[in-house]
């Protein structure tokens, strides 16, 4: 099979023509619309698949991965990351665009796809059970038990980023406060960080962004913490703190055998180590005992893999 493989993300959008199970064949990163709702993101999928990939281009299928709650007829509810957009379907606002049969078209959380991904072919394979977060914009979660993915009832189930882990916490996008999204994505990296930089005038983060608070990132921090300076590790070991207790609340909700870690976060290693220790500290001993915690081997593609795979099997199905 030939899939037109897409993960919709709060920051790029990635998209791959990829196989039936998971090779990619050809690749492309392109910026998220800022503006224009669901109508900009799915006319931008349109050309990248028309103008990058070529519009006589012969697919099977449409993979799509989506950051938000998406149920199983591909329809998006008010997803926190994006603007402007409400309850869509974005399936049938895809076929329309691409002008495509929807029967063809696959959608799902861009988190679920990627456990699908690590479990099948990535660092989370035959896992039982497996759990996949990633972290970069948001916080996404898929958990995977007995080989299939767990949807719940209406096919919410793994936004895991909107676990509450300090109800006095910032503001998060979806309306609550302290949200571990809020706290240990992108946003809440910079936000502490900026809170940090206020009390330490010498820290090499000043130079780093010329005093600029719209140049502080999450990349700024780990490029400084690289660097030896303290102000960064100090953020760094905050954020560890925040995850290891995010972490510890997902093994002790799952007990599981893995957690994969994907998404940028995933390449901050010394992050990751610390987290895990602090997670292992704080879940109960006998579970703890039993998980390890583990990089994705697709660290930022495996929503375009996994949405692949999860097309190429509903197709198969479908037959």
């Amino acid at each position: 099979m030939r899939i037109f493989s897409v993960d919709i993300g709060g920051t790029n959008i990635k998209a791959g023509l990829l196989d039936e199970v998971g090779n990619i064949h050809d690749y492309v990163e392109h910026p998220t619309p800022e503006s224009g709702g669901p109508e900009a993101v799915a006319s931008t999928i349109l050309f990248i698949k028309d103008n990058i990939f070529g519009s006589d281009c012969a697919i099977d299928g449409v993979g799509v991965g989506v950051a938000g709650p998406v149920d199983s007829d591909g329809v998006v509810y008010s997803p926190p990351n994006f603007r402007g957009w409400g309850i869509i379907d974005l399936k049938s606002l895809l076929a329309e665009l691409l002008e495509y049969p929807p029967s063809r078209i696959f959608v799902g959380n861009d988190a679920s796809l990627a456990a699908l991904a690590e479990f099948i072919r990535g660092n989370g394979k035959k896992a039982n059970p497996m759990v996949m977060i990633t972290v970069g914009t948001g916080i996404g979660g898929g958990i995977v038990i007995d080989g299939k993915l767990l949807a719940g009832k209406s096919g919410f189930a793994g936004e895991l980023g909107h676990m509450v882990i300090d109800p006095d916490g910032p503001r998060c996008g979806c309306g609550r406060r302290g949200c571990a999204e809020a706290l240990i994505a992108h946003k809440g990296i910079v936000r502490t960080a900026w809170e940090v930089l206020r009390k330490d005038k010498g820290s090499i983060m000043w130079s780093l962004i010329e005093g600029r608070f719209d140049r502080l990132t999450p990349k700024v921090v780990q490029q400084a913490a690289s660097l030896g300076d303290p102000a960064a590790n100090k953020v760094l070991d905050i954020i560890a703190r925040r995850m290891g207790t995010f972490l510890a609340n997902v093994i002790n909700l799952f007990n599981p055998e893995k957690i994969v870690i994907g998404g940028g976060i995933a390449l901050w290693s010394d992050m990751i180590k610390k987290a895990r220790i602090y997670a292992v500290r704080q879940a109960l001993k006998p579970l703890s005992d039993d998980v390890r915690i583990v990089r994705a081997r697709y660290i930022k593609m495996a929503g375009v893999v996994g949405a692949a795979i999860f097309a190429a099997r509903s197709l198969t199905h479908s037959r």
